[in-house]
């Protein structure tokens, strides 16, 4: 069962790696990870569903932000880890459970997760040019220069408090993010 699950998702994941070569999950110039927030102590538990074509799985994810630390804790809905992401200011470190490929980008998870959730602000100051984030009515949009990157659309004007969905189109993938509990002040 867990090596179904982890082989459905590395499936839905590298889509089109063979198609497109290793550079199909690699930016041109890759997409930095905005620094931990200084400034909040938050956790929020969430179902992650990422699709993919015709595929789609789902993940039970906890994230947990203290001051200059950001965790994410990613599980099967049975329980099984498949992933861990602990960053400080100067580390990202991940811990796979050894049945993940290594090609599944838990790194461009978290750029994406960080996307949805930090401040425009820590987001625009950890881009470097061409990239640019800008905000939308409902949402948000990255550029790589002119070419739209990414779109999250909120349900509510507050992503931690309702259903995100964020669209990489460069990757083609979406990812669905509907908290399940939140806790801690912004």
């Amino acid at each position: 069962m867990r090596a179904g699950f982890l082989t459905t998702l590395a499936a839905l994941l590298i889509t089109g790696v063979g198609i497109t070569g290793c550079q199909s999950w690699r930016f041109p110039q890759e997409r930095p990870l905005a620094p931990p927030l200084m400034d909040t102590s938050r956790q929020l538990e969430h179902r992650l569903r990422i699709e993919r074509g015709q595929q789609a799985q789902n993940l039970h994810a906890v994230l947990s932000l203290l001051p200059a630390e950001t965790r994410v804790v990613a599980l099967t809905e049975t329980g099984v880890p498949v992933f861990q992401l602990h960053q400080t200011a100067d580390d990202l470190s991940v811990n796979r459970s050894p049945l993940l490929p290594k090609q599944v980008p838990t790194r461009l998870i978290l750029a994406d997760i960080q996307l949805v959730f930090w401040p425009l602000d820590s987001l625009r100051t950890a881009l470097p040019a061409p990239w640019r984030v800008e905000q939308e009515e409902q949402g948000r949009a990255l550029y790589n220069g002119e070419r739209l990157e990414a779109r999250v659309r909120y349900q509510r004007r507050d992503g931690w408090q309702g259903r995100s969905t964020l669209d990489n189109i460069h990757h083609g993938y979406r990812l669905t993010i509907t908290p399940l509990q939140s806790q801690g002040a912004q």
